[in-house]
């Protein structure tokens, strides 16, 4: 969808139903209902850089929603997976992607479903159908919500004029785009790990001297 369009279509929306509208449509989302959430956040935000909507308003709004909803989302995956399962309320081809999607990249895949159309609306669920432990879940999906409202409520906001050509560019290569954010961040974990291996081992050689 054009983004010019974008915003003709949901602006009366949002200027009618406010941050309702906003809460309501990213928190389903989360829970596997197909919900244009995402494309609601971009267009607030572009509303807040004229002063129409309240930008820290939109990201407490649209923050606590998503965390809900997708918490919400894997907490039905885990408790009645084998239901959505049966009633095939997601597509096998569609339950069999994600699953192998789940297992391939674990949290990592968590992180960058939140910008991959046509996995996002689903992960939730997914993680609770693979019974992935809560904790780890919750810490994803926290990290997951922030990184997505830097990229979604705050940018739109902050590049006002130059959006719609960078929107463009991002959902033509989103795949690459957040394939090498994931890789990035795995090496940096590693980097970390390593760091911390080699502090240890010194620290024990000193205590041993």
């Amino acid at each position: 969808m054009a983004f010019q369009h974008l915003i003709t279509e949901l602006t009366p929306l949002l200027q009618e139903y406010g941050y309702v509208i906003l809460a309501l449509a990213i928190a389903v989302e989360g829970m596997g209902i197909p919900a244009p959430g995402q494309s609601f956040l971009i267009v607030a935000s572009f509303l807040s850089a004229s002063g129409t909507m309240s930008l820290p308003l939109i990201l407490i709004v649209a923050g606590v929603s998503a965390f809900v909803g997708n918490s919400c989302g894997y907490l039905i995956g885990r408790k009645f997976g084998h239901v959505v399962e049966r009633k095939q309320w997601i597509k096998p081809p569609t339950l069999k992607k994600l699953h192998a999607f789940i297992g391939k990249y674990g949290v990592i895949g968590l992180l960058m479903s939140r910008f991959v159309e046509g996995i996002k609306q689903f992960i939730c669920l997914g993680c609770g159908m693979a019974e992935m432990p809560a904790a780890k879940f919750y810490i994803g999906n926290f990290v997951a919500v922030i990184l997505w409202l830097l990229v979604f409520g705050v940018a739109p906001a902050m590049l006002h004029d130059e959006i719609g050509p960078i929107l463009g560019f991002y959902h033509h290569y989103q795949i690459w785009f957040w394939s090498a954010a994931a890789g990035l961040l795995i090496l940096l974990i590693i980097a970390f790990i390593v760091l911390m291996v080699r502090r240890r081992r010194l620290t024990t050689t000193a205590s041993e001297d």
